[in-house]
């Protein structure tokens, strides 16, 4: 009996794979389980990324936003966009007036690579790559079109590149950055030396061998499907309504532990999705949402409102200025009567602390003790 056993490959824990700078050269696997009689092999989706569990897990799920494209009108809301959307506001105008303070503060949640929040679109598809390695590769809109083209030129020869026997890896090409990033896919070839001709390029065929499909799912004896490295591209992420999306944008880890752990919940496939973004750094996530109440932000008015939720001083008198001198909150006592111009705090009370700057502050408060001081 020989001491040696064939090699695995993975098990149920899933690859997932981003398109980087350069050239990804991956196989596209054909519809499969679920997914096979509707010939669904990828899926579109827009995903909500920075809302954490109780344990500080994060848990992703899709937008239940639906759009009439015809008459421009929401039909379903989505509170966790439409607080992307304030925040972008509140943040366009805190630039505006020079509020670094509040910009920097604004940053962690929205408007950066690596912001907390997120809500990111892409085409995601079950994909083998030349190292034999199984996962979900998500795609950008306009890789998907750049990817549509070759197919459909392999089509038009005669050739179907996700046939499980007669498949064909693809090249994705990706430069730039943010809204310039550039794809092109083209068809992965190997060069050969043939004698009398010279050097000739020819397709690289893949067949899906028995291993490889037992590797991506199998069928029970019910005649369901367990998925082990591929995934069911339809139930890929949980997807709460527009009411659960309200909760979890007001509750936070309560409403998630309830709706997105919940025992009703049926689990998802997106638990090792690492949470980040395809590319393109910055992204619009505006959905020409109405910035109705948005109030006008300045220097004194935003750090106040972020210094008085954050600052808890006792009785005693005490004034807040900025940078400038200009007074930011006052609480004035019978004997108050005159404030010195550049003074950060006046305080008469015997062994009170002084409070924090305005800048200690801001930054030392949570991101939803910060979200409530803007009233989000």
């Amino acid at each position: 009996m020989s001491v040696f056993g064939k090699a695995k490959f993975g098990g149920n824990k899933r690859n997932w794979f981003k398109l980087k700078d350069g050239d990804s050269v991956f196989r596209i696997l054909p519809p499969m389980g679920d997914n096979a009689e509707d010939g669904r092999w990828s899926q579109f989706f827009g995903i909500h990324y920075g809302y954490k569990n109780s344990k500080g897990e994060m848990r992703t799920f899709q937008s239940p936003l639906v759009r009439n494209n015809k008459t421009k009108m929401i039909e379903v809301p989505d509170a966790a966009l439409e607080r992307i959307n304030q925040l972008t506001a509140k943040l366009a105008d805190a630039k505006a007036a020079k509020n670094d303070e509040l910009v920097g503060q604004l940053l962690k949640l929205v408007g950066g690579q690596k912001s907390r929040y997120n809500l990111d679109n892409n085409h995601y598809l079950n994909v083998i790559d030349l190292q034999g390695n199984i996962g979900i590769l998500k795609i950008r809109h306009k890789a998907k079109l750049a990817l549509d083209t070759a197919i459909k030129k392999l089509r038009d020869n005669g050739i179907e590149p996700l046939d499980p026997e007669n498949g064909r890896y693809f090249v994705f090409s990706r430069s730039g950055i943010a809204r310039d990033t550039l794809y092109q896919v083209t068809v992965y070839k190997k060069k050969l030396n043939v004698d009398g001709v010279g050097m000739v390029e020819q397709d690289v065929v893949h067949t899906i061998t028995d291993d490889i499909a037992k590797r991506c799912l199998v069928i029970n004896k019910d005649g369901s499907y367990t998925y082990k490295e591929a995934a069911n591209l339809s139930t890929l992420f949980k997807k709460p309504t527009a009411q659960e999306v309200a909760r979890i944008v007001q509750e936070g880890e309560k409403a998630v532990d309830e709706i997105l752990d919940g025992k009703g919940n049926s689990s998802d496939d997106s638990g090792d999705d690492d949470g980040g973004l395809e590319e393109e750094v910055v992204q619009n996530t505006n959905t020409n949402t109405p910035r109705q109440g948005t109030q006008q932000l300045n220097a004194n008015s935003t750090v106040t409102a972020a210094t008085i939720a954050a600052v808890q001083v006792s009785a005693q008198s005490v004034t807040l200025t900025n940078d400038t001198g200009a007074v930011l909150d006052t609480t004035k006592t019978a004997t108050q009567t005159a404030v010195a111009p550049k003074a950060e705090v006046i305080t008469e009370v015997k062994g009170a602390t002084a409070p924090k700057t305005t800048a200690q502050a801001v930054s030392e408060q949570t991101d939803e003790e910060f979200l409530k001081s803007l009233g989000l």
